[in-house]
């Protein structure tokens, strides 16, 4: 659902007369193209922009709207509380024209879907257009769009607040609620093909990443689990408090990796990530796959080899680098260790 393209050109004369400065336009490209989002995107955008000019609004009325579409999720981060708050201070903090008092009440109004005003209401209805208009499969392209951008949040609980949201706007979209009940249901059975990236990551590096980036391409959601063994130091990442994964969902788990699995099977359909560097790699992964499938018959593993530049990239290895001088492995972690 990211692939699109917006060109803010369009709106030049919007932002001039507005006082947004060039600087200004490439921070709303910057942001409604960062990599974690899905559904909120430029292709949101593009629709919410070509819905107002094609309203009957004009005037002030017709660029208020537009100006609280390009800023009304300008910040989205899934993770935090206050997007909406964040996305007015952008806005203030971007123009200090008159209209913006009103533009970011409206952008507020998104957040509480309880509009002040008739600008603001049609502002909103515009807004949940992909609830109360899509049928079924646009619904459901809707619903993997926004699964992508919860992939931080177990599914078991994904799944529990999603179906009482969809509960209560089928009541407040009664018109469309044939279709959001198909949703539910398409939700209430749904088993996401969730892959399980194991390690030690001790300490997380590059090489990992590039394992997680193919992991992606391969299943509805990656989950990294941290192999925690109690009577060694503690590892050097806490892969659950590392900045780059943020946007996924890590954890950490004691005991048999197959017990683990086992657990993430009661609403998912598992597969376990082996990363391989080489051959070697490969000879070990498979003797410890042997035991493994003795404990968990029909386990099912994926190997996933990274790209040769990061062939020579192991924890090991960093390991004995740091030991030897700290910081000289961190040009091979991410965020420079």
């Amino acid at each position: 659902m990211r692939a699109h393209s917006f060109d803010y050109r369009q709106h030049h004369d919007l932002f001039e007369r507005y006082g947004i400065s060039p600087s200004g336009v490439e921070r709303l490209q910057y942001s409604w193209n960062e990599p974690h989002r899905h559904y909120h995107t430029e292709r949101h955008l593009s629709f919410l922009v070509s819905r107002i000019e094609q309203s009957d609004l004009r005037g002030d009325d017709l660029d208020k709207m537009l100006l609280t579409a390009f800023f009304h999720d300008v910040v989205y981060d899934p993770t935090a509380q206050d997007n909406e708050e964040q996305s007015a201070e952008v806005l203030r903090e971007t123009t200090q024209h008159a209209v913006v008092p009103e533009v970011a009440d409206m952008i507020m109004d998104t957040k509480t879907h309880r509009p002040r005003t008739e600008l603001s209401r049609r502002f909103v209805e515009l807004d949940m257009a992909v609830v109360s208009e899509s049928d079924f499969a646009g619904l459901l392209e809707w619903e993997r769009a926004v699964f992508k951008e919860f992939q931080y949040v177990d599914y078991s609980l994904y799944k529990t607040g999603r179906l009482a949201l969809l509960d209560g706007w089928t009541a407040a979209y009664p018109k469309n609620a044939s279709n959001l009940h198909c949703l539910m249901s398409y939700l209430m059975h749904h088993r996401p093909r969730v892959g399980v990236y194991a390690g030690s990551f001790n300490p997380l590096h590059n090489g990992h990443l590039n394992i997680l980036q193919k992991a992606e391409q391969i299943f509805d959601k990656v989950v990294l689990a941290q192999g925690v063994n109690p009577e060694k130091e503690e590892a050097l990442t806490d892969i659950t408090r590392q900045r780059k994964l943020k946007y996924h969902q890590t954890e950490k788990f004691t005991g048999l990796l197959t017990n683990y699995l086992s657990q993430k099977e009661k609403e998912c359909d598992i597969t376990l990530i082996r990363g391989l560097r080489n051959g070697d790699d490969l000879d070990y992964e498979v003797n410890q796959l042997r035991f493994m499938e003795d404990m968990k018959p029909g386990l099912k593993v994926v190997f996933i080899r990274c790209d040769k530049q990061f062939e020579h990239i192991s924890s090991s290895a960093i390991r004995n680098l740091e030991k030897i001088e700290k910081g000289l492995g961190s040009k091979y972690m991410p965020n420079g260790g």
